[in-house]
């Protein structure tokens, strides 16, 4: 994440329960966030109280931010669940001011087949996977897509690829969750940060 974030202004597109923009706020940003769930706008209203604005809005729809708005926008696993990332990102370039940031994360383009997964890894394939929490059973659809066109949508969108971060357990996690040392080693998520083009 760029820092200083003190007066930055950023969006979280994809908020889901706020903790992201509560740390953005914490941080001294002044934080907009977003989801397509008003449940989870509940919940992140909740987390947050005032001190962010918040808005249920669907990513796959033009998000009617004002030009030259923004500092800064953050998206946590939020952008495979579309397949056309050409709104989403048309509308981060748009609000985001000349050399602004974008720090997107995603599944990794190199992360074992789901069982699901038909096609190969050159394929862009909608896989779903499961898992159990807490007695509750969650079944995930989300677009697996290979590198090249991750790049050249951030390429079209007007962006450009800043720095790139292949995130793994951190010791205390693994600590935490041994389970976790299982795919300690295999590349499960990725983190790039664009900069939109002067």
């Amino acid at each position: 994440m760029p820092q200083p974030l003190r007066s930055a202004v950023v969006l979280d597109a994809g908020c889901g329960s706020g903790a992201q923009c509560e740390w953005l706020a914490d941080e001294g940003a002044t934080v907009i966030g977003i989801d397509l769930s008003p449940e989870m706008i509940e919940q992140a209203r909740t987390r947050c109280g005032d001190r962010v604005r918040l808005m249920v809005a669907d990513l796959g729809e033009p998000l009617g931010l004002e030009p030259n708005s923004l500092d800064g926008v953050t998206c946590s696993l939020a952008l495979h669940y579309l397949e056309d990332w050409s709104v989403p990102l048309g509308s981060f370039a748009h609000a985001l001011r000349p050399c602004g940031w974008a720090v997107i994360s995603l599944e990794h383009p190199f992360a074992s087949p789901l069982p699901t997964q038909r096609g190969s890894y050159f394929d862009q394939e909608l896989v779903s996977e499961t898992w159990t929490k807490a007695d509750i059973t969650v079944t995930q659809h989300f677009w697996r897509r290979p590198l090249g066109p991750t790049i050249q949508a951030f390429a079209a969108a007007g962006f450009s690829v800043e720095g790139i971060v292949e995130a793994r357990p951190a010791p205390g996690a693994i600590a935490q969750f041994p389970e976790l040392e299982t795919v300690a080693d295999t590349p499960s998520f990725i983190v790039y940060r664009l900069r939109r083009e002067p």
